[in-house]
């Protein structure tokens, strides 16, 4: 009709954009996405196009947040779920923090998902970015580590539910057996040391991680690490005002004279 305007996403490609990396139907539908949020927030402060770089202030937001845990965090069969108690109570101190730390941690496998997607819509896995497309994929199971660690830590009921469903996965594996799961349904199996090992692998599991989102950037000529000033103030906005609203809290100790059969939707 006359007078109307088509977006760019959506116009006929010419023969030789026919033939670039992500010109095809799923590539075309994200740009017009991308170019729809550009009306609302303007293409430099958009969050849809520096997922990367949101990504990294958020790995760094979990870090800071995380810091704060581990200096009152008891590493002990007694004291832990106590001690991240004793924390959620604080609403202006340890349980901002928590839920801040909480909160960040989902919103990194949301960006890590929404980047991922991202990429595959635009065919950035071909030519030279083969690196990046594969060493990407190890960050996955390293985010799902490292929450998995995160939760253990709590030691509430979700705590000993991921403790027995995970290692009840590792027990049908040859060399396992199922001796593993005895550690989290008999009473007087645990040991301190069991905490102090867990928090190591949290925060060591981390710098895995932190090593290898270096390795995934090392072939990219100009890799954005960072977003701008106005996509990081309004993330940490948001996920304040989330931890203020809705506080990340614990459920009751674990107990492990009972078996956790299930855990609620987190």
């Amino acid at each position: 009709m006359p007078g109307l305007r088509r977006s760019p996403a959506l116009l006929p490609l010419g023969p030789q954009e026919a033939k670039l990396p992500g010109s095809g139907s799923l590539g075309r539908a994200w740009r017009a996405v991308e170019r729809g949020a550009d009306r609302i927030c303007g293409e430099r402060d958009n969050p849809l196009r520096q997922l990367g770089g949101l990504g990294f202030a958020l790995f760094w937001l979990i870090c800071l947040s995380g810091a704060w845990l581990y200096v009152v965090y008891e590493t002990s069969v007694d004291g832990a779920w106590p001690s991240v108690q004793s924390l959620t109570e604080q609403r202006w101190g340890g349980g901002l923090m928590r839920s801040l730390h909480r909160y960040a941690s989902d919103a990194l496998v949301l960006v890590v998902a929404l980047h991922l997607l991202r990429e595959l819509c635009l065919g950035r896995f071909r030519g030279f970015r083969w690196y990046s497309w594969i060493s990407g994929v190890p960050t996955l199971w390293l985010l799902v580590a490292a929450g998995a660690g995160g939760y253990w830590l709590v030691w509430d009921t979700v705590a000993q539910f991921i403790a027995t469903a995970t290692t009840e996965w590792f027990g049908a594996l040859p060399g396992f057996g199922p001796s593993l799961v005895r550690n989290f349904v008999a009473e007087g199996a645990l040991s301190d040391r069991l905490f102090s090992l867990l928090l190591f692998l949290h925060i060591g599991i981390g710098l895995i991680l932190l090593l290898a989102i270096w390795a995934h950037v090392q072939r990219l000529t100009r890799p954005r690490t960072m977003t701008t000033r106005a996509v990081a103030l309004w993330t940490l906005a948001a996920l304040l005002a989330l931890s203020l609203a809705w506080p990340a809290v614990s459920e009751a100790p674990a107990d492990l004279a009972r078996v956790a059969a299930r855990g609620p939707i987190d």
